[in-house]
Formats: structure tokens, C-alpha cells, sequence
């Protein structure tokens, strides 16, 4: 394996293996702010997905297949936190949005190039960057915290 790759691939491995520590400060944050919420889920989403290419890349596969059911899980927290009704056409166009995403996640665990991880990784960049510039300009996002 070059350098490059055994680089990458122990800096997967430890990613895997870094134990989930729970922050109570930045849990309140999100409590408080649930648009918060969704841009994190959203930004968590990316991550993974970056990170389930590389595995691909690396021809690690059980790693991307943890990754991409984090992707999953995600993206089923953010159809959670939808509100559906005649009021909220928005809700719907989002819905189907993360539904394609996450039929993108399911087809790439099979897939021998990245063309439907790379829908869905650009699916979500999308999805984050505009959430973003929404909190941006509404001022409910503080970028020196």
C-alpha cells in the first residue's frame, strides 16, 4: 500500500474507532435551536459520505458500508423533524429530496464506481449550503461561536 493510502486509511480507522463523547453545552445549543439541528445533521451527512468515498477509493468496504448506514440514520432524523401539511409545500419538495438521497446511499453499497455515492454527496452539499446561507442571512447563525 503507498503512503498516501495507508495514511488515509489509519486516519479511517481511527475515526471508526474514536469513541462518541456527548458535549451537554453544545446539546442544549441544538435543543434551543432545532435549525441548528438539521444544518449539523446536514454537515454530518457530508462527512460521512466524503468519508464512505474514500473508503471506496481505498477499497476499504466494510468501512464504507458503516458509513453509508450513518447516512441513513441521518437522513432519517432529518425526514423525522418534517412537518407535512397542506401549509408546508416545502416540507414535501425536502421529503423527496432526502427519499432520492437516500436511495443514492442504498445503491451505492453495491456499486462499483461512486456515480450514485456522488449524487448523494452533492445532494447534501447542496441541501447544507443553502440551510447555511438561510441561518446566515436570518442572523440566527453566529459564525465567531
Amino acid at each position: 500500500m503507498n503512503t498516501s493510502l495507508h495514511t488515509e486509511a489509519h486516519a479511517i480507522e481511527g475515526a471508526l474507532l474514536q469513541e462518541y463523547t456527548r458535549q451537554p453545552d453544545v446539546e442544549k445549543v441544538l435543543a434551543d435551536n432545532p435549525r441548528k439541528t438539521v444544518l449539523m445533521l446536514l454537515q454530518g451527512a457530508v462527512d460521512k459520505a466524503i468519508l464512505a468515498r474514500v473508503c471506496h477509493d481505498s477499497h476499504s468496504m466494510v468501512e464504507k458500508g458503516f458509513h453509508l448506514g450513518r447516512i441513513t440514520t441521518i437522513i432519517d432524523a432529518l425526514r423525522d423533524r418534517l412537518y407535512l401539511s397542506d401549509q408546508t409545500p416545502l416540507a414535501y419538495d425536502l421529503e423527496a429530496l432526502y427519499q432520492y438521497a437516500d436511495q443514492c446511499i442504498q445503491d451505492a453499497v453495491y456499486e462499483k464506481a461512486t456515480e450514485q455515492l456522488d449524487n448523494a454527496i452533492e445532494i447534501m452539499t447542496e441541501l447544507r449550503d443553502a440551510w447555511f446561507e438561510m441561518l446566515k442571512a436570518s442572523g440566527e447563525l453566529d459564525l465567531n461561536q
